[in-house]
């Protein structure tokens, strides 16, 4: 390799990798292990004054609203100029045409990136296993996705799709906690959470979603219901 191009590949820097899902978006640079961030997939209107999510704007507002939120991206979270570095865009294969397009026009036009790449999730999901075939669950925010792949390819026509996922896991605490809980006011009275619903926010159910509801070995299931403190502390947690 003559010298000139080796000088070329070692000051290239690292693409970015941005994830855009109905909730929470991810960003980050390639060869590192993790995102850098993981933020909520949400802006400030100015306007109206109201946060809003992404996925349910018009196409009016769409343009502007991704403006600002990936100028946050950029200058709060990656601190990098857009102009000196390749974009990777992780997608869902049920992303619509219309959100990808305006992706499209909001780097290209104004952040001017060199160059914008597109990649399947599910695909994605496989290579950061090191395995070419397997079966991969994308469980989102709206629905839950089932995809084979297949030496590295994607058979779209085998795909399922289910309407239950993360929200459903939200609007499941939410009614729990409204009929079961209580929220302990001054020392010794105690209100239904469901006469102070608006304290339940995405963030508290998100938060107690990260803490409390998760997968684990029956093993480890049997071990925890046994122990009485560990059960009361996530009782806590959820009033």
């Amino acid at each position: 390799m003559p010298l000139y191009e080796g000088i070329v590949l070692s000051s290239e820097k690292n693409a970015i990798v941005f994830d855009f899902g109905h909730a929470y978006t991810k960003c980050g640079f390639t060869g590192e292990n993790g995102p850098r961030c993981i933020i909520a997939s949400e802006i400030r209107q100015q306007k109206i004054g109201k946060v809003v999510r992404l996925y349910e704007l018009s196409d009016d507002a769409l343009y502007g609203a991704l403006v600002d939120f990936i100028h946050l991206l950029y200058f709060r979270h990656l601190l990098v100029n857009p102009k000196e570095r390749r974009v990777v865009i992780v997608e869902s294969f049920l992303c619509t045409t219309k959100f990808r397009n305006m992706l499209v026009k909001v780097f290209f036009r104004h952040f001017e990136v060199p160059s914008i790449l597109f990649t399947a999730s599910h695909i994605m999901a496989a290579l950061t296993l090191g395995v070419p075939s397997c079966l991969v669950m994308d469980c989102g925010y709206y629905e839950t996705v089932v995809l084979p792949v297949y030496e590295g390819i994607a058979l779209l026509k085998a795909h399922q799709v289910l309407p239950i996922a993360g929200q459903a896991i939200h609007q499941r605490l939410e009614a729990l906690l409204c009929e079961l809980s209580t929220i302990k006011v001054g020392h010794d009275s105690e209100v239904s959470v469901s006469s102070a619903k608006e304290s339940l926010t995405n963030q508290v159910l998100e938060d107690i979603k990260v803490r409390t509801c998760f997968v684990t070995k029956l093993e480890r299931a049997k071990a925890i219901a046994s122990n009485t403190d560990v059960v009361h502390f996530l009782l806590r947690l959820l009033q």
